[in-house]
């Protein structure tokens, strides 16, 4: 036996429809058609922005690095000349704009042409113009593993498109650290 319902009304009809269209608009997060709507929409910062925001500063970081250790010893330009151009594109590919990658060109001074005041190098490391080492490629290799390291971490907060940037660039990241190491074997 069918249990008997009261039959609806319209009213009843016309109060589900709108109770049903109001959640609707809640779930796929329409905004009112009024400019205020629009207003904070706006105002919202893009997801993933920080990160994104935090990626690029780590790979400029990095490039820069990259450019200590090649103003300090022109003779690793050549191995490090390639992995510096990825570490451009992944600035690039955070949103900045590289800087240009340094002269190698330098003529290397005359024996003896030291200047007074210049401190020797520390062993194994240039000085640089700050007074401080310039990175070798056994500490680019440790920074380009803690980067990967980080940005592996943060791959499941941030959204679809920006993890996929940023798992592409950590891989990037771990075989730099690897063929830099591969180097002092």
């Amino acid at each position: 036996m069918i249990p008997q319902t009261a039959p609806l009304s319209r009213r009843r009809v016309l109060a589900v429809t709108a109770a049903s269209a109001v959640a609707a608009g809640a779930v796929t997060g329409c905004s009112p058609s009024g400019g205020e709507g629009r207003a904070s929409a706006r105002s919202l910062p893009e997801p993933g922005a920080a990160e994104r925001t935090r990626a690029l500063r780590d790979s400029t970081a990095l490039l820069a690095a990259y450019d200590a250790a090649v103003a300090a010893r022109p003779s690793l330009a050549a191995r490090l000349g390639p992995l510096r151009a990825e570490v451009a594109r992944h600035v690039t590919a955070f949103g900045g704009a590289p800087a240009a990658p340094p002269a190698a060109t330098a003529k290397p001074p005359s024996k003896g042409a030291a200047a007074p005041s210049a401190k020797p190098p520390a062993k194994g490391a240039a000085a640089t113009a700050g007074g401080r080492s310039a990175p070798t490629p056994a500490d680019l290799a440790a920074m380009e593993r803690a980067l990967a390291d980080r940005r592996t971490a943060a791959l499941l907060d941030v959204p679809g498109d920006l993890a996929r940037l940023l798992a592409s660039v950590a891989a990037a990241g771990a075989a730099h650290a690897v063929l830099l190491a591969a180097g002092h074997k």
